[in-house]
């Protein structure tokens, strides 16, 4: 091979594995021994394993100590000035320290926040998003699509699920596909699912809701409890039942909203009885002078009757009134106006403020 200048040398653009490089090996005593030559595909497969504070691979513009070392067997680690940062292994991508036990698995010991996606787009479109998607070929009705799970340690260090977000396919059909999204927390041990939204109903210890909220309690406990710590003298803690037409005017008979009392009857496959109703209505939606109703009713040998009806002019009775007996001491014992009380020789009228009449009673045939 004629001697030339390292300038007058051909560039080879695309070098083979077995393509040589002289080097001057340093670690020889002899200088015959100095002069080495050393492949291509040795070169770039055999680089030293390095270490977190000297890497193999590292950068001409930094210290030498930020770049990639062999971390272990299978191993690919990364360093940042001198400090381990990450790891390439078969399980996967982790970063920190630690065993890991997932595909990408992050450690850390302190509380700052491990991770973050921030997006700093400003239009109005969502962002930034996180997608869990179960891309499968066989995608069926109750299909789990991912799983957001909150694991701690119990009293004798063991793991445990304490709470979990669940979403699965309620329908798959094209065009009419419904979701299910689950609030699942553990209880005895136990993790299920405590609150669950099933496309546009939510139900609350119930899996299969039926309305837009369905409470299910199977204990004898409170369902429902309302509580308000306004230190006001006025009402608080409400149930408002608010019904309109979509607006519109109010129209006289309206019924407003019910409060409905269910329960099964005794029949061989039970029915679902209304057995008592409180019924809100309009007597007279004129503006200023509007009229409501108060209904009570309740099941008569089978049928939903009014038992009790108030309006402003009237309290109208269904049924006979059942009144406990009473004597009041003297005809000025204590009593409000309008109060009425019996007992088995007189029905006494209180007729002004702790002022009472009486009428005496007896039997006929």
């Amino acid at each position: 091979m004629p001697d030339r200048k390292i300038s007058q040398l051909k560039e080879l653009t695309a070098p083979a594995a077995e393509d040589v490089f002289p080097v001057v090996d340093n670690d020889e005593p002899l200088s015959v021994d100095k002069n080495k030559r050393i492949t291509f595909k040795t070169l770039h497969n055999a680089l030293n394993d390095g270490t977190a504070a000297a890497p193999s691979v590292s950068f001409l513009s930094g210290t030498n100590s930020t770049g990639l070392y062999y971390a272990g067997t299978n191993e690919l680690g990364f360093t940042a000035a001198g400090t381990y940062v990450a790891k390439v292994t078969t399980a996967g991508f982790q970063l920190g320290t630690g065993a890991a036990a997932a595909q990408l698995h992050l450690f850390s010991n302190d509380t700052t926040d491990q991770v973050i996606i921030e997006n700093n787009d400003d239009g109005g479109d969502t962002a930034p998003d996180l997608v869990l998607y179960r891309n499968s070929a066989t995608a069926a009705n109750d299909d789990s699509l991912g799983n957001i799970v909150f694991r701690g340690q119990c009293d004798i260090n063991i793991a445990h699920d304490y709470a979990a977000i669940l979403a699965d396919i309620k329908d798959n059909t094209h065009g009419s596909t419904d979701g299910r999204l689950n609030l699942q927390t553990a209880v005895a041990g136990t993790v299920a699912t405590r609150l669950r939204i099933d496309g546009e109903n939510v139900g609350i210890k119930e899996i299969a809701p039926q309305h837009p909220l369905h409470i299910t309690e199977s204990a004898a406990n409170t369902a429902l409890f309302l509580e308000s710590k306004e230190v006001v003298a006025v009402s608080a803690a409400d149930v408002v039942l608010y019904h309109h037409r979509n607006n519109a005017a109010g129209v006289a008979a309206d019924v407003l909203s019910s409060v409905i009392f269910q329960g099964n009857d005794d029949a061989g496959t039970p029915n679902t009885v209304n057995y008592a109703v409180i019924e809100g209505s309009i007597v007279d939606p004129t503006d200023t002078e509007e009229d409501g109703k108060l209904d009570f009713k309740v099941q008569v040998a089978g049928t939903l009757t009014s038992a009790a009806a108030i309006t402003s002019a009237n309290v109208t009775l269904g049924v006979r009134p059942v009144l406990p007996t009473h004597t009041p001491a003297s005809a000025t014992a204590t009593g409000v106006a309008g109060e009425i009380a019996w007992d088995a020789d007189y029905i006494y009228v209180c007729t002004a403020t702790d002022t009472w009449k009486r009428v005496a009673i007896s039997t006929w045939t």
